[in-house]
């Protein structure tokens, strides 16, 4: 009778894991645009708002190594289904999160203010652009460095490039340094930091950004190089930028 049981919640178990790689059946498509295809519980309207976000993640996501003209995004706004309560009993707990070509965003979508709002906590919302894009780069990376849907690459390189391309319009601003955005990190002991989108972002990730940018902007290396070097250390990179910024 145990093992039947156990059999049973197995089962049931496996059976859900695969409705989850399923959201377009709990989700309705809304729209199509360029490289992304929209699914919504409620309708989303193909507005100016709408454009000028998509498109300023399409000029983000160009910039990345691994970037694909015919690859197209599926974006899955789940705050509010039946699809969201699944997806958190299996600890999806993040603003956003993606596997290959579909992102799961647990907030609603104000175009209008470039937002991704999810609660009224500090850090219940994000910019849209910014985490469309950082999402958008995880799927281009997952078409060469995935097994078995995990990434194969180093969970620092993973999320550095992923915010190092998603903040590359606040980047090239004349008043954006580097030394700045490190000092904000070595300065801070919260696990949550303000973003330069007044947003607050897990301080890990501040980190992973820190150290992508400084071997790509300040020591020359291309993204494949420092996947390809198994030697680097995020920590002994911290430390030699800490006696250079």
């Amino acid at each position: 009778m145990i093992k039947r049981a156990a059999l049973i919640i197995l089962l049931l178990g496996i059976a859900t894991m695969g409705v989850l790689q399923f959201p377009e059946a709990f989700v309705p498509k809304q729209l199509d645009y360029k490289n992304f295809e929209l699914y919504s519980k409620d309708s989303i309207v193909l507005n100016d708002d709408l454009i000028k976000v998509l498109d300023s993640v399409i000029v983000n996501i160009k910039k990345s190594q691994f970037y694909q003209g015919d690859q197209v995004f599926e974006l899955y706004f789940i705050k509010g289904t039946s699809y969201e309560r699944v997806a958190q009993l299996f600890g999806a707990h993040h603003l956003a999160s993606s596997k290959f070509n579909k992102h799961l965003y647990f907030g609603d979508p104000n175009f209008a203010h470039s937002k991704l709002v999810k609660g009224l906590e500090a850090h219940g919302w994000v910019n849209l652009v910014q985490i469309i894009s950082h999402e958008a780069v995880h799927s281009q990376m997952y078409q060469d460095y995935s097994q078995f849907g995990f990434m194969k690459t180093q969970p620092w390189i993973n999320e550095g490039y992923c915010e190092y391309i998603s903040y590359d319009p606040q980047r090239n601003k004349a008043t954006y340094n580097l030394a700045d955005l490190y000092h904000k990190y070595k300065h801070s002991d919260n696990d949550w930091v303000a973003t330069e989108y007044a947003s607050l972002t897990p301080r890990l990730y501040l980190r992973d950004r820190i150290i992508m940018e400084y071997l790509m902007d300040h020591k020359g290396l291309s993204i494949l190089d420092i996947i390809g070097d198994s030697q680097l250390n995020p920590e002994t990179i911290l430390t030699e930028i800490d006696g250079h910024l």
